[in-house]
């Protein structure tokens, strides 16, 4: 495989990695600051509590009895999941592209079906937020929608803490970068564990998860300029 290649799309995921960086942080900026009914012990961003809900109570305490008495944050909520079909679209691809660049560094297919889970967590993301629009307006037939939220949710984080997982281990397959590659392992693992442990406890974990899976994206970015920079890449 030619390095040139190889280089071309690890530039192009760092490229999309800067790009999900400013989404994120612009989405942190227009995001709600606080849930209709706060719940003691509960230090979730109001995004990330909206998604999780299960039932209607935790549907009410995430986003008010209705859209009368609480225009203000379900309008703010839904700006958020608006900008959100353009965020997923990004990190979709940097994710799908990173792992297209290691499968053709290493020539070795088997990562491009990893990549595959960048484009499953997009599709899933979608469903999401075509889900939590619904959900904001009175009316909405809220137990089916609940239980199509609840899949489409678990499926899109369980993709990304897979992935973070594979983009750990990747890293750390690679010998050259020795304090760079531990670092990557355990910030892959910590993603993948912290979103079993949400998936058990999707009050008291979700944002630890939020922050491991960003913080690989990071490292990914950083191992992409630095294969880039890099002398003789793997032809």
């Amino acid at each position: 495989m030619g390095g040139g290649k190889v280089i071309s799309r690890f530039a192009l995921a760092q490229i999309l990695g800067v790009v999900v960086f400013a989404i994120t942080l612009w989405l942190g900026v227009l995001s709600p600051k606080t849930i209709a009914h706060p719940v003691a012990g509960d230090a979730r961003d109001p995004i990330i509590a909206f998604e999780m809900v299960s039932t209607p109570d935790e549907l009410v305490a995430a986003i008010g009895e209705s859209r009368a008495g609480f225009a203000t944050l379900r309008e703010a909520i839904d700006k958020v999941n608006r900008i959100d079909f353009l965020y997923m679209t990004v990190y979709g691809a940097f994710i799908a592209v990173f792992f297209m660049g290691v499968a053709q560094q290493r020539n070795d297919r088997r990562w491009l079906i990893v990549s595959v889970l960048g484009i499953l967590a997009m599709l899933a993301d979608v469903r999401e937020n075509m889900v939590l629009l619904a959900l904001t307006q009175d009316g909405a037939d809220v137990l089916p929608l609940i239980t199509a939220l609840v899949n489409a949710t678990w499926i899109k984080w369980f993709s990304l803490g897979i992935a973070a997982l594979a983009a750990g281990y990747a890293i750390y397959e690679d010998t050259s970068m020795p304090t760079m590659r531990l670092i990557a392992l355990i910030v892959g693992v910590s993603a993948a564990g912290a979103t079993v442990a949400s998936w058990y406890d999707p009050v008291k974990f979700p944002q630890y998860m939020a922050l491991a899976i960003f913080v690989t994206w990071i490292m990914q970015v950083i191992y992409a300029y630095r294969v880039g920079k890099a002398p003789n890449v793997a032809a």
